[in-house]
């Protein structure tokens, strides 16, 4: 065979070496190495189960925990007398499937009408019950509240211009349209207390009210709402009292 320059040759098998003999793989290697296969499967399917389980515990946990989150907090309770006595009471918690409904849906009606007619002589507190986020839009819907909107600067007006204040009086509460109705009827006579003198330099603890007696008479539509049970203002409302719909005007008398 010619030599050609820098060509290399490809030895296939070195003759003067001398050949090993093959190595065998006995039983027992494979036996360790099944045994290992095996041992390692198991810890791979144990892992995987904890972990599965623990999974599933987090989950039964969380559900638990907000299931009797509500239950933590502290429902108000309402003390019904059956007699004249004070001993003899019957304690229930508030809640939509209470025995004096009927009577919280009346204190509620109530007062609703004693928030949007009662002012008093402190723009800050008449600010926090009427404007948006106050007592009067939380009880009632978006589209009550947008009618009371259009109102209540009129009687601030009012009030201002005349120095005056307004006390309600419920004369009565009754539900129309049979016992499942969510209409009511309230009449109410308000007291108006004007503090307007005819002199400018009169002191104002010595100036005698003026009193005007008005009657109104008012049909409001109320529901009751659970999500309205908010937790900031869970004593304030604990059945979720909503107004949808509210209808005043003074009677002549």
């Amino acid at each position: 065979m010619p030599n050609i320059a820098n060509q290399k040759v490809l030895r296939i098998s070195d003759k003067t070496k001398t050949r090993e003999a093959p190595e065998f793989i006995t039983e027992d290697v494979v036996e360790v190495r099944r045994a290992k296969m095996v041992y390692y499967k198991w810890i791979a399917r144990l892992t995987a189960l904890l972990a599965t389980a623990s999974l599933l515990y987090g989950v039964c946990a969380t559900l638990a925990i907000m299931k009797l989150a509500p239950e933590i907090m502290i429902d108000p309770q309402m003390f019904v007398e059956f007699s004249d006595s004070q001993s003899l009471v019957k304690r229930e918690y508030v809640n939509f499937q209470m025995d004096s409904r009927e009577q919280m849906m009346v204190n509620f009606m109530k007062q609703y009408v004693e928030l949007r007619n009662t002012y008093i002589k402190d723009a800050r507190e008449m600010q926090n019950r009427w404007l948006w986020g106050g007592l009067v839009s939380y009880l009632s819907t978006y589209e009550v509240y947008k009618e009371f909107e259009k109102v209540y600067p009129l009687l601030t007006t009012e009030m201002l211009e005349n120095n005056s204040s307004r006390s309600v009086e419920i004369l009565s509460v009754e539900r129309t349209g049979g016992e499942n109705s969510n209409t009511w009827k309230i009449e109410f006579k308000t007291y108006d207390y004007t503090f307007k003198s005819q002199s400018r330099y009169a002191r104002m603890d010595t100036v005698e009210p003026i009193i005007t007696e008005r009657f109104w008479t008012a049909n409001i539509r109320g529901y009751v709402n659970p999500r309205r049970r908010t937790a900031y203002r869970r004593l304030l409302n604990p059945l979720g009292f909503v107004v949808h719909s509210y209808f005043q005007s003074e009677i002549d008398v």
